[in-house]
């Protein structure tokens, strides 16, 4: 990708380090992650009756997810300040970003999982060489999320590790490595921003950090701001009906969403995405996770991308829209698409298990 804001000489999320917290080029951690493709819809559009929705796929990252950009900036800031190891928490996809990076990096990390994480992203994360605790009841219980937030904010202080749970709230810095979203699709789209950006929300720092690439463009070239649309699964949708309430903070209650990367009950960063959206600068949307998984499998067929089901929420979150009439059909529309289907083996399997059975037939039967 060429860029105009950055330096495409540098590798990663560095060639924009200008925009991002000051790292010696020494202890600069990268495998590469970032300028993932832009790919302009070939058959979902024409469906929706859309003519210009692009999906940004970041599974083109190293470890198949966003979360690679924050493992760059944080591992490399956790260098920068002289810490001895990284501590933190993940349903999977940031831990399998933190221990890669960490891995390169020659430093532990400790890492706390959900109790039912999907087991691609634990084999990614044990493969890596993080020491792994799962927690009885994380995922689904709130309370059980404050206090493995709390021993992580405890343990990080108490032994000079960086804290790289991935959201504004505990890690600003790290997660400054999200605006590089932004500033791709600014160069992608020729020194242009999208009308409306749909982005999957479980604890919010995505979209919060994609917004801060916004209003950073905004400050320093005169872009123009999008619309920030967060979606949610409906079984676990405490922004939205925070937002529906008018509330500066999201609503109360557990998780029962089956969507991995999504059962985030105690969003860390959903007053940062409320902020937003209480500014009518968006809007959210809660999706059944059957529609979900309808548009993971239209992904594929259709567009031949194979996303998990975390990241295909966000097209579901558009046709939604697109339903209530909150879209104009000549809007200019990225959906993010965070990570890999392989991220998610078990329903991957779902899908395939819906299809005809593979035939197995002699070379001479072959017709």
């Amino acid at each position: 990708m060429w860029t105009m804001l950055g330096n495409p000489r540098k590798l990663g999320v560095w060639r924009y380090e200008t925009l991002l917290p000051q790292v010696a080029e020494e202890r600069q951690v990268t495998l590469g992650e970032g300028c993932t493709p832009l790919v302009k819809s070939a058959g979902i559009a024409k469906a929706l009756g859309l003519s210009n929705l692009y999906f940004k796929i970041e599974s083109g990252n190293p470890t198949g997810s966003y979360k690679d950009r924050i493992a760059a900036v944080g591992v490399s800031w956790a260098l920068q300040q002289g810490k001895t190891a990284c501590i933190g928490t993940t349903s999977g996809n940031a831990g399998a970003a933190v221990a890669a990076y960490a891995a390169r990096a020659g430093i532990p990390y400790h890492l706390y999982v959900l109790e039912h994480i999907v087991e691609a992203k634990l084999v990614q994360v044990v493969a890596h060489g993080a020491n792994v605790t799962k927690v009885k009841g994380f995922g689904e219980s709130a309370a059980v999320g404050d206090k493995v937030f709390a021993h992580i904010a405890e343990q990080a202080e108490r032994m000079n590790w960086e804290s790289m749970i991935t959201a504004y709230k505990c890690n600003p810095v790290a997660m400054e490595g999200v605006k590089t979203i932004a500033f791709e699709l600014y160069d992608d789209l020729v020194e242009t921003t999208p009308d409306a950006v749909f982005v999957p929300v479980g604890g919010g720092g995505l979209f919060t950090g994609i917004r801060k690439g916004f209003e950073d463009l905004a400050r320093l070239h005169g872009a123009s701001m999008p619309s920030m649309v967060a979606v949610q699964s409906a079984g676990c949708d405490n922004i939205v009906r925070g937002w529906k309430q008018g509330s500066a903070t999201a609503a109360g209650g557990d998780s029962t969403s089956q969507i991995s990367g999504l059962q985030v009950p105690n969003p860390p960063d959903g007053e940062e995405v409320l902020r937003v959206l209480n500014a009518n600068e968006g809007w959210a949307e809660a999706v059944a996770d059957n529609e979900t998984w309808h548009w993971q499998e239209q992904l594929a067929e259709k567009e031949g991308i194979l996303c998990e089901p975390a990241a295909a929420i966000s097209l579901a979150g558009l046709a939604q829209a697109l339903r209530e009439g909150r879209v104009g059909k000549d809007a200019t529309i990225v959906c993010v698409l965070s990570g890999a289907g392989y991220k998610d083996a078990k329903r991957l399997q779902t899908i395939v298990d819906g299809k005809p059975a593979v035939p197995l037939k002699s070379a001479d039967e072959l017709s």
